[in-house]
């Protein structure tokens, strides 16, 4: 609202920061995941603190909504080896789990709503062929197509504000964002320095 910013306690160094819209009121909830016991911290927004026991040793973490009911998931993306990649998803709406196989070793989850239907789709970004592929939520199809190239790093994000998940890769050798948007062609813009870090956000257009 006014640029004005405040600070509060919340998890150790060791913890990996997973922000989301857990309880559904439309703003992020602080939140951490604890590598060490694999336990999620979600300070709500709307009052209290949930503790849950979800993933194992080398997940990473993929909250988003997969089942539509405008809050966030907790979900973790798990890298097998030679056994491909699996998903594991524990819905908000019901606390049922539910794991797929999408992905090989090496692919980088890039999680989100491509298709528009308000559920984030399954989805990862191969870094040795630059290729996206995403696991519709509609009807578990999935599809294809390259952008980017070795050495990119993925940031998916809604560009265009079309409700749809845009492919993007940030290009650390130049500092340049690439973004293959839904609606308006390819956008091509140079934003940061070397050794930068992206964070993809509504202000990079």
């Amino acid at each position: 609202e006014d640029m004005s910013f405040y600070a509060f306690p919340f998890g150790s160094s060791s913890d990996v920061t997973v922000p989301a819209d857990y309880d559904g009121d439309g703003k992020a909830d602080a939140a951490v995941f604890r590598p060490a016991t694999n336990t999620w911290y979600i300070q709500r927004s709307t009052g209290g603190t949930d503790i849950v026991a979800f993933g194992g040793t080398g997940d990473k973490t993929v909250p988003a909504d997969y089942d539509g009911d405008g809050k966030a998931d907790i979900a973790i993306f798990r890298p097998n080896g030679a056994s491909g990649t699996e998903w594991w998803i524990r819905r908000s709406s019901n606390g049922s789990v539910y794991a797929l196989a999408f992905g090989v070793s090496g692919d980088k989850p890039v999680q989100g709503d491509f298709t528009g239907d308000g559920k984030a789709d399954v989805a990862f970004w191969r870094p040795a062929s630059g290729n996206w592929f995403i696991l519709r939520s509609e009807d578990l199809s999935f599809y294809s197509f390259p952008f980017g190239a070795a050495g990119d790093l993925p940031v998916a994000g809604d560009y265009d504000g079309d409700g749809k998940f845009d492919a993007g890769v940030f290009r650390p050798s130049n500092a340049t964002w690439f973004v293959q948007r839904s609606t308006a062609g390819t956008l091509i813009r140079q934003f940061g320095t070397t050794g930068d870090l992206p964070l993809p956000n509504s202000y990079v257009r």
